[in-house]
């Protein structure tokens, strides 16, 4: 079963390679993009939308980036995030 906040990763090689977590899940599974390859936390805004099929056959569950964060690094990463959420629609 796919809960939002789940986190997930392709399996291949993929242009849009990295960490994805759950946001949404009517009929499609929407992911939000949170970490590069590498599993540094990035704030793209980059979504996918999938078929639970595909996000099965395709991804793999992955760790939560933000997972052992300090408080301060937890909260720059927030203040960061809703910064570039506001800026992309100015």
């Amino acid at each position: 079963m796919v809960d939002i906040g789940d986190h997930y990763r392709p399996t291949e090689d993929d242009a849009d390679a990295g960490i994805y977590r759950v946001v949404g899940v009517p009929d499609d599974v929407t992911l939000l993009r949170v970490a590069d390859a590498d599993g540094r936390r990035v704030h793209t805004g980059a979504i996918r939308h999938v078929q639970r099929a595909t996000l099965d056959a395709d991804f793999e569950s992955a760790s939560d980036p933000d997972a052992g964060l300090s408080p301060v690094a937890w909260l720059r990463n927030l203040l960061s995030g809703m910064y570039w959420s506001v800026r992309r629609f100015l």
